[in-house]
C-alpha cells in the first residue's frame, strides 16, 4: 500500500481558473505564491490566487499535500518532452 510522504508535493495543470480554484481548495488563504516569471502570475497569496479571472494555458500550480508553517505554493510553466518511440530492430 502506498503511504503519503508528509513532504509530498502534487502537481496539477488546471485547464482553467475553476480547477485552479479546486486545485487550491482546503489551504490557508494567506499561503505565499512563489511564480516563476514567465508564469504572468503576479499574486503573492492563495487569496489573491483565487481572486484571479483567468489562468494562464500550460502553467503547473505546485501544492503541499501537508501544511506546515513554511508551505508554499509553486507556480511554474509546464514543460512538457516529446515521446519518441523506439526504432525497431529488423
Amino acid at each position: 500500500m502506498y503511504e503519503k510522504k508528509p513532504d509530498e508535493l502534487f502537481r496539477n495543470v488546471p485547464a482553467n481558473i475553476h480547477e485552479l480554484r479546486l486545485a487550491l481548495f482546503g489551504l490557508p488563504q494567506d499561503m505565499k505564491v512563489l511564480a516563476e516569471s514567465e508564469t504572468g502570475v503576479s499574486e503573492n497569496t492563495v487569496e489573491e490566487l483565487c481572486a484571479r479571472t483567468t489562468w494562464p494555458a500550460g502553467s503547473v500550480i505546485t501544492t503541499p499535500r501537508e501544511v506546515r508553517p513554511k508551505s508554499v505554493v509553486k507556480i511554474s510553466k509546464a514543460t512538457y518532452k516529446k515521446w519518441t518511440s523506439p526504432s525497431r530492430a529488423k
